[in-house]
């Protein structure tokens, strides 16, 4: 998925978290550009293009959020994609850097793997029209589908209502048999995504991730991960498995929405391309 041709700027203070982030990054074809404080990713943006911003929020002279805000003011910058990169965990940072418009963000530290993903799905989401509301624009088709997995009947009430309330078709089942049992039944509307529990009773949501992805009729539907677990291990397994994008519980409405948006706007593209290819 790499494209030698995105070239990437990271804005961080820290010269540690700068240099290392580079060299991975450039290690997996990116172009790499840092600098150490807000106002200076600014002026470089003004004068040569880049793709996607990898931003810190606390920084000198101009912090996160005050480049945030900058960028959407400004018609030149206010398409290029920003994963905030913070070590703040409070939520209500995380959902302001997503209303000033960013479109992701990971909390430090984060592994390379998760950023990776974030990264290969941002640059994929520029190529997709996206309306004011943040639904997709999909003319001619019917609302994407999301399948609910998860056995708690609490969370999984509040997950639908949520989802729906995005403006996605929803089902809901309690169980990852039940839930392989949805995706494959011969007469049922086709699903794009499935929010999956990792923790469940009888099949664990690792077993249905592997079944999805192993499955040629079921393994391009996108999944997203939700798991109460403070375990990068877990994480690192479902990313690794096939697992799109992961959310850790108890979640907010809005980055599960900017979560699961992101994943449709990918498969969207994804798909299209995959049509070309066989046609």
């Amino acid at each position: 998925m790499t494209d030698v041709h995105n070239s990437l700027l990271i804005a961080d203070d820290n010269e540690m978290n700068r240099d290392v982030l580079c060299k991975r990054l450039e290690k997996q074809g990116y172009m790499v550009t840092t600098v150490s404080d807000g106002q200076e990713a600014l002026n470089l943006m003004e004068v040569e293009g880049f793709d996607l911003l990898l931003l810190d929020i606390m920084m000198p002279i101009l912090d996160g959020y005050g480049v945030l805000e900058r960028m959407q003011a400004n018609p030149k910058l206010c398409t290029i994609p920003v994963i905030v990169l913070t070590a703040e965990s409070d939520t209500s940072n995380v959902i302001r850097c997503i209303e000033l418009g960013a479109s992701d963000y990971l909390v430090k530290p984060f592994d390379m793997v998760a950023l990776r993903n974030r990264i290969v799905r941002c640059l994929l989401n520029r190529r997709v029209r996206e309306d004011v509301r943040g639904n997709l624009n999909w003319p001619g088709e019917d609302k994407p589908g999301v399948l609910v997995v998860e056995d708690d009947e609490l969370s999984r009430q509040l997950l639908q209502k949520r989802v729906e309330r995005a403006g996605y078709r929803v089902d809901a089942v309690s169980g990852g048999q039940a839930a392989l049992d949805k995706l494959k039944q011969s007469d049922n509307v086709s699903y794009d995504l499935v929010l999956l529990d990792i923790m469940m009773p009888g099949m664990s949501g690792f077993e249905v991730l592997g079944q999805i992805k192993q499955t040629k009729e079921l393994k391009n539907i996108s999944v997203i991960m939700i798991s109460a677990l403070d375990d990068q291990d877990s994480i690192d397994k479902c990313l690794q498995d096939g697992a799109e994008d992961y959310i850790t519980k108890p979640f907010n409405a809005l980055v599960l929405r900017a979560r699961i948006l992101s994943c449709l706007q990918s498969k969207r593209l994804l798909d299209e391309d995959r049509d070309k290819t066989a046609g």
